[in-house]
Parts: structure tokens; sequence; C-alpha cells
């Protein structure tokens, strides 16, 4: 090992720096993660290296880099590198997915109604185009067990459908869905599988050869930690073929020996791909953080998160939306209905504007129609306590009583 990789060894197991604002109670890391100084330290250095030499750096040094974050990938979520295509975030990764399926007249395709807005509206799209029709199967909650979902998912199969897409984590309900017997349901009887897994690595552990899916899209920046713009699509061997970047550079109809599924998402033309380049750091990072790596902090998060919704529900007017078992290291409650729906918002409700300007706490909050009237979802990282959340108790019940008010 080269002086030079021990010392970046050594700075990547310093203590983790968040960049978050002063006096602000953060609560939300579950929508944009927050990248720590050292990551972006040396997301900077990347770029630096990119700026000396331009013409080197996307012809030669970019798919060496990222070969090194497929490599470091494949370790964490148990895949072939040569698998897994590096994507913008998330939602660009589930677009590629569902633009690479074949779909006819008549077809259809299986969603949850705990699906995030972005796939819904891409499949609507993709509906508007080939005629496939969208079958969306009732999660009801509160969610009682497994065996509940994977019941309304599988129920919702016929002999039309040709795919079915299924969140890994739940975006806004934050429930760990049963995708490893869910996908082993469809691929039995030869239908395809698009896993959502945008809010997973990093939440949970990830294990591709057992779970088996045709398709498995996920994000970067959350809890992985790593700069907005990171992701990742893995694609079976079998469907590479079909697979095309959102954008076709100017490379795409060259002949070379590296697969196609990698030149073609490594380089969409001319862009700034430092926050793939750097996941590996991420990763090292906050795997440095508490002695047992990733598993520990995984672990001390799920138990955080917990202690939190259950001191919630027990002190505000909120319900629990599945059990223990079924969430990761974000949960979500359930609140009362909005009482005035006009009111302007900045976000997605109104109480989350006050609950960010009269208290200081970010925290989400959705309508979810026709789940549940409206859930808040609470995040758990290493630079969360529980005074934070006993804050958000209090502050939730005076939002709460004020709203009463409206009725």
């Amino acid at each position: 090992m080269s002086t030079a990789t021990v010392s970046s060894h050594l700075a990547a197991r310093r203590r983790v720096v968040w960049p978050l604002g002063a006096g602000l109670t953060y609560l939300n890391h579950g929508s944009y993660g927050s990248c720590p100084a050292y990551v972006l330290e040396r997301q900077d250095e990347i770029r630096a290296r990119m700026e000396r030499d331009p013409t080197r750096f996307f012809k030669v040094d970019l798919e060496k880099l990222s070969d090194r974050t497929r490599s470091a990938l494949s370790d964490l979520i148990n895949a072939p590198a040569d698998d897994i295509g590096l994507m913008g975030n998330g939602t660009v990764a589930m677009a590629v997915a569902l633009n690479a399926c074949s779909f006819a007249p008549g077809d259809e395709v299986v969603v949850t109604d705990h699906e995030y807005s972005a796939t819904i509206n891409e499949l609507n799209r993709i509906s508007e185009r080939t005629g496939v029709r969208i079958v969306k199967a009732q999660i009801r909650v509160p969610v009682q067990g497994e065996d509940q979902v994977f019941e309304a998912v599988t129920s919702a199969v016929t002999q039309r459908t040709k795919l079915v897409v299924v969140s890994h984590i739940a975006s806004a309900s934050a429930i760990i869905f049963p995708v490893e017997r869910i996908s082993h349901f469809c691929r039995d009887r030869g239908i395809e599988v698009l896993l959502d897994g945008a809010h997973t690595p990093g939440q949970v552990k990830i294990d591709i050869e057992a779970l088996a899916p045709t398709f498995y899209a996920a994000s970067c920046h959350k809890w992985l930690n790593a700069p907005k713009g990171s992701g990742f699509l893995y694609a079976h061997p079998s469907v590479q073929g079909r697979v095309r970047a959102m954008v076709q550079s100017c490379r795409v109809h060259l002949k070379r020996a590296r697969k196609s599924f990698l030149c073609d998402t490594d380089y969409v033309g001319t862009g700034d791909y430092t926050a793939n380049l750097v996941i590996p750091d991420a990763i090292e990072h906050l795997g440095a953080q508490l002695p047992g790596g990733w598993e520990a902090i995984i672990a001390s998060n799920h138990a955080k998160v917990i202690e939190a919704r259950s001191m919630l529900c027990d002190r505000c007017p909120v319900q629990a939306m599945a059990p223990e078992q079924m969430i990761g290291t974000m949960a979500s409650v359930m609140l009362p209905e909005n009482p005035d729906r006009t009111r302007p918002t900045c976000y997605e409700d109104c109480l989350q504007d006050t609950m960010n300007e009269r208290h200081a706490i970010q925290i989400p909050v959705w309508e979810m129609y026709p789940v549940t009237p409206r859930v808040m979802r609470i995040s758990a990282q290493l630079y969360n306590h529980m005074g934070e959340y006993e804050m958000l108790a209090e502050a939730l019940n005076e939002e709460l009583e004020r709203e009463k008010q409206l009725r």
C-alpha cells in the first residue's frame, strides 16, 4: 500500500463533520442526506483534477474512477461490479429502468399506492405512449405485518402483468416492504421486477444476489451521505442490452471492448460526475465512525428512530404506520387531517412551514391520500439525539392545537 493510500485511509477515519446550519434541528436526513465535510473535500480534489486537464479526465480518468465506485458498491450490495451503472440519482435510475421495459396495449404494471410520485409520473408518461395499464395495489395502514404487503402486491398480479415495481423502503410511509419475497414470486412467474431502493443504501443491508431483481435503482446522497447527484442502477445481465441512458452521448455508437451498459451510463456528455466518484470515500468515512462500522451505524440509527417514534406516539395525537421490524432508520406517523388545505406552503403541507419558521425544525409532512390524510416522517442519523425529538413533540402538540382552531 502506498504512502498516499495510507494517508487517505487515515484522513477518512477522522471524526465526521456535518455541514448543517447552526440552530437548525434537522430531522429530515431521509430526503436529501447531509454530505460530511471530508467527502466534500474529496469531491473538490477530484473536481480540481478534472479542471487541471479536462481532456484527459473525460477521455481516460472518468472510466477508471467510475470503476472504483462500482467496486465499492459491488461490495456494499453484493452484486457484480459490471452490472452496476452509475446514475445521477434514484429518480433517474428508475426512469432508465422503466424505459428499458417493453410494453404493449393491454400489458399491466403493478405498483403500490405508497410508491414515490416521480415513479408514478414516469409510468404515466410511458402509459400514454404505449398503452400499458398501471395497476395500484392498495396497502392499508397501519400495516400489520409483511404478509399484508406481500398479499396486496401479489394479488394484483395477473397474466397481463409485465412488470412489478415495489419500493424497498417506501418514501412517505418509510415502511420496509418484503421485497425479497415479492421478487422471487414474480421471477418464478417470468415477471420482471424493478425495486425502488432510493432510501435503502446505508439504511438497511442490501443483498442483490438474495433479492434477485431484474433492476434495482438507488440514490447515494441519502443514507450513504455521498454528495447530491449520486446514485446507481443494477441491471441483470439478461436485460442490459435494453438499457439506454436518458441522454445519448457522442460515444454511444462506438464499438468498444467495455460493456455498452457501462460506457453509456458512465458518460452522458460533459458534466460534473464527481458526486458519484466519491461514493467510496463516503462509505469509508461514515463506516469509520463507530467500531462496528456500517452495521453498528444502522443498528444505532434504528434504535434511535424507534425510541423517537414511540415517544411521539405517547405524547402526541399521532399513530405509528408499521411494526418495528418494518422500520429502518426513518419512521412515519399518521397525523390528523389538515383542517385548511388552502393555506399557502413552500413545502407539501403548511405544517412543515410552521415547524420550520416558528421552531427551526426541518421535518417533512405530506398528504398521502387515499392511504391516509397526512403523515410526518422522522429520520435518525448519527448527529441526531433524543432531545431533538422531544423538542419536536412539544412543537407538534403546539401546532396541532393551533390547527384545531381552524376547524
